[in-house]
């Protein structure tokens, strides 16, 4: 979108966007661009939050009313924007995560327990909703998980899928793993994108066995590995709050 506001300014049509990736609007630098530090799908914030989605939009517009370009890059001011807590959700699971990651085998059991704990209020969401997020990976969720698992021991060629990389079979079954989190957590009330977030990254096995994951990519020569791990497993928001 960043390079497309080039060409449809070039033509006589004032452009503004909402930029998710910051680096990009840097490198590409449209003419107006307002950086949101949302998680990636997200442009305009947590869903359910009309006032805050207005806020993103008329931020955006705005732009179009500076005359300090060519090139406008600005930063969403959004440090009180965090969406209404729903008070009587109950987390599906609230005991503090410390595993022996070296331990695979016994990490996996307890990934595969966790999903497997997990089903009912998935199949209850999936049910209310008539639909679901979960299946980009084409794998089951016990794929799935032994195939995350498997790469604690180290980045390796071996894909379940014979279509796609071992790497982009992590990266795909990653955002399976955490879609299907997410919907089984917001199965009963109404919780906020944060409130999911807190819960996931810091209490269960998922989003431990993730984040180690970050951490050994971001030390490893495998370029793949290195990628999909570094980029896409952990949004980059709870980078941040997690200061990893």
């Amino acid at each position: 979108m960043s390079v497309l506001g080039h060409y449809l300014e070039a033509e006589g049509l004032a452009t503004t966007i909402v930029s998710l990736v910051r680096l990009h609007s840097e490198t590409t630098q449209p003419p107006r661009s307002l950086y949101v530090p949302f998680e990636l799908g997200r442009p305009l914030g947590s869903p359910n939050d009309p006032a805050l989605q207005r806020r993103v939009l008329e931020s955006a517009l705005a732009l179009l009313e500076r005359d300090d370009g060519p090139y406008v890059l600005a930063d969403f001011e959004h440090s009180d924007d965090v969406a209404e807590l729903d008070q009587n959700w109950v987390v599906p699971s609230d005991v503090p995560v410390c595993i022996d990651l070296s331990d695979v085998d016994g990490v996996l059991k307890l990934l595969q327990d966790e999903v497997s704990w997990l089903k009912p209020a998935y199949d209850n969401a999936k049910a209310l909703r008539g639909r679901t997020t979960v299946g980009v990976a084409q794998l089951s969720m016990a794929e799935i998980a032994g195939h995350i698992a498997s790469f604690l021991k180290g980045p390796h060629e071996k894909s379940p899928r014979d279509d796609i990389s071992a790497a982009m079979a992590l990266r795909f079954g990653a955002d399976d793993l955490k879609a299907y989190y997410y919907e089984a957590g917001a199965a009963s009330g109404q919780p906020s994108s944060w409130q999911l977030g807190t819960w996931f990254w810091r209490n269960t096995v998922a989003g431990q066995i993730l984040i180690a994951l970050r951490v050994a990519a971001l030390e490893s020569d495998d370029k793949r590995f290195h990628i999909v791990c570094s980029s896409f497993i952990v949004p980059r928001i709870w980078v941040a709050e997690l200061e990893l």
